[in-house]
């Protein structure tokens, strides 16, 4: 079983050390490392250069911030053109535990049709991180591997790309993520749309990964800092095509929109802030606007002959 190590990075050089060391020096390591420079502009790059002899790593100096969707995209594409049999994914501020990695592959016996493996995230004080929380079914299925009986995972639908291990034949059948979201809700409609193909999807809490953020925190918008104002953008486009998606009746469709705008406004008129007011304004309308008319297309890999 051959497994490879995509990790998408923009401007956070001392966190990339902090990730690559956790993932060198991992109880089971991976096959190959991809890392994703997703043209940073900081010294990430001339840091990653001492890498690049190594055989088992690949580095991929973007020639723009394509965000952390299309970095995904391009990096899990790469890993299974290259051939591996699974691919794990993560932000360069996850800092994996010595044995995550371990706990992942362990987890491989518990379906011969595993979809995603999805580690257990927790801030940096031990509690679960509020970001990285996946959707686990109700009532809780908990499967255990006919191998080893001290090997569990618990079904879920979806997880964020924090830490997720994708089958490389689930990836051929349903195609990349959307490149074209930039960022955030890439990770949920790709996982998903795993989970939707009927592939068994586990979250392993044995395998734990911190997320090392500033804050623990989920992005909501009355907590909305002004840096991350045109993030809200992204939320508002990405999600409006994915009801697009969801819903086929036009007009259940454009009022359920309606009723998303409203409930964006009645939040954002909670908040203090004049200008932070009318500047989330401006983006989440955009970003409902837009959405009606975005049309980003699943680009699918050829299935090498055997």
């Amino acid at each position: 079983m051959k497994i490879s190590c995509v990790i998408v990075t923009f401007n956070r050089i001392q966190l990339l050390k902090e990730n690559l060391t956790a993932i060198m020096s991992q109880t089971y390591k991976p096959d190959h490392i991809y890392v994703i420079n997703n043209h940073s502009t900081d010294n990430t790059a001339d840091y990653l250069s001492q890498f690049k002899d190594l055989p088992f790593f690949t580095i991929c100096n973007l020639e723009k911030n394509i965000g952390g969707s299309g970095g995904f995209t391009y990096g899990i594409k790469r890993a299974v053109e290259d051939g591996c049999d699974y691919v794990w994914i993560m932000d360069d501020d996850t800092i994996p535990h010595s044995d995550s990695l371990e706990q992942l592959v362990k987890a491989t016996t518990l379906s011969s049709h595993i979809g995603f493996l999805c580690s257990k995230v927790v801030w940096i004080d031990g509690c679960l991180h509020k970001m990285n929380r996946c959707a686990i079914y109700r009532p809780m299925r908990k499967v255990t591997s006919k191998e080893n009986p001290d090997v569990y995972g618990i079904s879920c639908n979806h997880s964020t790309f924090v830490s997720t291990m994708i089958s490389a034949k689930a990836v051929y059948e349903i195609g990349l993520p959307y490149k074209e979201f930039f960022i955030w809700h890439d990770d949920i409609e790709y996982t998903e749309r795993i989970s939707h193909h009927n592939y068994d999807c586990f979250y392993i809490e044995t395998s734990v990964v911190t997320h090392k953020t500033a804050k623990n925190y989920a992005p909501r918008i009355l907590d909305a800092e002004k840096k991350d104002l045109w993030k809200f953008y992204y939320q508002a486009r990405n999600t409006t095509f994915l009801a697009r998606k969801r819903k086929a009746n036009k007009l259940f469709f454009y009022i359920s929109i309606l009723n998303k705008y409203r409930r964006y406004i009645r939040k954002i008129n909670h908040i203090e802030d004049k200008e932070l007011r009318h500047e989330l304004r401006h983006e989440v309308k955009k970003g409902c606007l837009d959405g009606l008319k975005f049309r980003p297309k699943i680009e699918y890999l050829k299935i090498p002959k055997k």
